[in-house]
């Protein structure tokens, strides 16, 4: 078994990795997003699904928004400017329409069981955290920071680099840079794990990092044209192969 005793950092995708998202059917996806946005406008405050986060005013989002470069794909740019022409034009009220539209498939996301005592138990090993992951349909970040504080995942986290912020999405290695920049750790002692061999290993693995396919039962996608250092089906296997800081490998 491959060892990994030189390990700084371990950084974790989100979806299907800690949180499940289940997907359902086109149909039934639209129907929950409609009645996000009727229960936001139509419906009594009583009879509302409490808030995902709250909308940023446009300074707010501004602020939080990384300057597009150079290299910035033309379609995060395009994103970008759509979104400052939407909030020019209605303030607040369009972005809280797809704040109310996304937030019935939030709520139904819930913790894998092992994610939280995994992710306590590598910090007291003295591992550093970092999250890096897709944001589905260019949501932005600031709704998916909202599922961290949400399922008290935040605290355990220096860094979270969400693909709507950073302007690339997994498997461009930039993303993976911009997380280990933060945390100023070299790819090549930085571990990643997630569920997408696609978009995670491919990712990870062309920057250098050794990484975790984890298979949740029930949950596994297509094998895809990179092996990971490990296959797992429990973040507690991540225990068994990562020990302490301070311990001799």
């Amino acid at each position: 078994m491959a060892t990994f005793a030189d390990i700084e950092a371990v950084l974790f995708d989100l979806g299907g990795t800690l949180v499940d998202y289940p997907v359902p059917s086109w149909p039934v996806l639209a129907g929950r997003c409609a009645r996000g946005v009727l229960s936001g406008m139509v419906v009594g405050s009583e009879g509302r699904l409490p808030p995902a986060t709250e909308v940023p005013g446009p300074d707010e989002a501004q602020s939080r928004r990384r300057a597009p470069g150079p290299d910035t794909p033309v379609a995060h740019r395009v994103m970008a400017a759509l979104r400052r022409v939407v909030r020019s034009v209605s303030g607040r009220t369009l972005p809280n329409m797809g704040e109310m539209c996304f937030r019935p498939l939030m709520a139904r996301g819930r913790l894998f069981d092992d994610t939280l005592p995994a992710l306590r138990a590598l910090r007291g090993r003295g591992y550093r955290l970092g999250l890096v992951s897709n944001t589905p349909w260019g949501t932005p970040d600031y709704l998916w920071g909202s599922q961290l504080e949400r399922f008290h995942l935040a605290p355990l986290f220096e860094v979270a680099c969400f693909s709507s912020e950073v302007g690339f999405r997994k498997p461009d290695p930039r993303v993976f840079h911009a997380a280990l920049d933060r945390l100023g750790v070299g790819p090549e002692r930085a571990f990643f794990v997630g569920d997408d061999t696609g978009a995670d290993i491919v990712g990870a693995a062309g920057l250098g990092m050794r990484c975790a396919l984890i298979r949740r039962p029930g949950h596994e996608l297509p094998a895809g044209p990179a092996a990971p250092d490990l296959s797992i089906t429990s973040l507690a296997e991540l225990l068994d192969v990562l020990p302490g800081r301070d311990q001799k490998p």
